[in-house]
């Protein structure tokens, strides 16, 4: 899917955005209206966090990503995403990979997949997936 949309956003940059030019003001301003933006609840980082690692991911690359989802909440202190994935792996929704001298992967499992399938069907499935995760 990214690779997909990394595409997009290179034809974009050379057929219809080619001569879209900013100032810095403008820059300015567009920063200072995300910046506005509601904060993503806790729901949608968790379910943002679990599409994510339907593929390995190290949390560098997982933060990375959530981060261009819009959600901000790691953004200065990403301890507490390294939180979540204990978390997620204590409760046996991850397997977990080190590659390389010190790069930990994360993706999900079976059980992991499932408990994502269970929140994209049911529509109150924002929060059984918070007490799944975070109650028990």
């Amino acid at each position: 899917m990214e690779e997909r949309l990394k595409r997009l956003k290179n034809a974009m940059r050379s057929t219809i955005l080619k001569d879209l030019n900013f100032t810095e003001e403008q820059k300015k301003t567009i920063k200072q209206q995300i910046r506005q933006l509601p904060e993503a609840t806790e729901e949608e980082l968790l379910l943002a966090v679990f599409q994510l690692l339907k593929q390995k991911r190290s949390g560098f690359e997982l933060s990375r990503l959530i981060r261009a989802r819009g959600i901000g909440k790691f953004e200065n202190d990403e301890g507490f995403l390294y939180m979540y994935l204990h978390k997620f792996e204590h409760k046996g929704y991850l397997n977990t990979y080190w590659e390389e001298p010190d790069v930990k992967y994360y993706q999900l499992n079976n059980k992991g997949m499932q408990l994502l399938k269970k929140l994209e069907i049911k529509s109150d499935g924002k929060g059984y997936f918070l007490k799944e995760i975070l109650e028990r």
